[in-house]
């Protein structure tokens, strides 16, 4: 997930979130990690394919943290229609 390339990034953010996919862990390391290259994220590909991973990891959890979380860019308007 360290590489150069923004594509690769993205690509490594949503695998993460489908190898995740309904996998229940008290160490919940890929929240973790994801929430924290969401903060961090700089580029539109980077920040759509966390977002994607979230989304897939925690889809039908009903997790308040990951709402709050992803809130904030959605409802943002300077973010372009893709977020």
């Amino acid at each position: 997930m360290e590489r150069a390339e923004e594509n690769i990034q993205a690509g490594a953010y949503l695998a993460l979130g489908i190898l995740n996919s309904g996998i229940k862990n008290e160490a919940d390391a890929a929240f973790a990690l994801l929430q924290d290259k969401l903060e961090n994220a700089t580029k539109q590909s980077q920040k759509i394919g966390i977002l994607m991973g979230l989304s897939l990891a925690y889809a039908g959890s009903a997790r308040l943290e990951l709402l709050e979380i992803i809130s904030p860019i959605i409802v943002d308007s300077a973010n372009s229609i893709e977020l």
